[in-house]
């Protein structure tokens, strides 16, 4: 059972759809999991939408529309957005189209979200190690001020040590596990603040897949892993 949850705050922000990508494709890979959360966020929406319609209309003048339209004209062109990073903006902002086919079984129980960015399989993604039992590949958002990744730990296995720069957002998509905090399940939530400290261990049954997204460096206390970092 899914124990923990975003806040209100990023609930009202992601109904609103004022969240950047990168914490709102979290949101969305956490409502797949919780019911009670989709149940809040459909209210919040219902909300925002009656506030809405309870402001005062402003009059439009009737040549609004060709104003607009002239400035759309003067702007400069620019490229295409590639399939892939449209495929993220969408589905970090929940508008998501039906995915194609998954190409392995373990895809097909992911968030729709996470299906797309995927590209359908989990192994054809890039893949960086970091010790035997951990890796990590990373996910374009688009977001030059976020780094957004999944995350894979063998079971029994753990991440290194290490103490967070930033805030991160970890969601858990398969297995579970724990740290000096507590034990996580699918679905969970988990956010950390600058300065924790934790070494996140998988349970021994079943290897742990994360999604995660972080607003700075996180710094690894072992000396090895820190000559490594530049690598990364």
């Amino acid at each position: 059972m899914t124990k923990y949850h975003p806040d209100t705050r990023f609930l009202t922000d992601y109904s609103a759809g004022s969240l950047p990508e990168s914490q709102a494709l979290c949101v969305a890979a956490h409502l797949h999991y919780c019911p009670a959360c989709r149940t809040k966020v459909s209210e919040l929406t219902q909300v925002g939408s009656e506030i809405f319609l309870s402001q005062e209309r402003e009059e439009v003048s009737e040549d609004c529309f060709d104003r607009i339209m002239a400035k759309l004209s003067d702007l400069p062109a620019t490229d295409t957005q590639s399939e892939s990073s449209t495929s993220a903006s969408l589905a970090a902002t929940g508008q998501v189209i039906e995915p194609e086919p998954a190409k392995d079984k373990y895809v097909n129980d992911l968030p729709r979200a996470i299906q797309k960015l995927t590209g359908g399989s989990i192994e054809k993604m890039r893949w960086r190690k970091i010790g035997k039992s951990f890796r990590y590949s990373d996910i374009n958002m688009g977001d030059d001020k976020r780094e957004t990744s999944l995350l894979h730990i063998k079971a029994g296995g753990n991440v290194p040590k290490h103490q967070h720069g930033g805030d991160e957002i970890t969601v858990i998509l398969k297995g579970s596990f724990s740290d000096q905090e507590d034990h996580y399940h699918v679905g969970d939530y988990i956010v950390r603040t600058s300065g924790e400290m934790h070494t996140p261990v998988a349970s021994q049954d079943e290897d742990c897949l994360c999604l995660a997204t972080l607003d700075a460096p996180i710094v690894m206390n072992n000396w090895f892993y820190r000559l490594l970092a530049p690598l990364f």
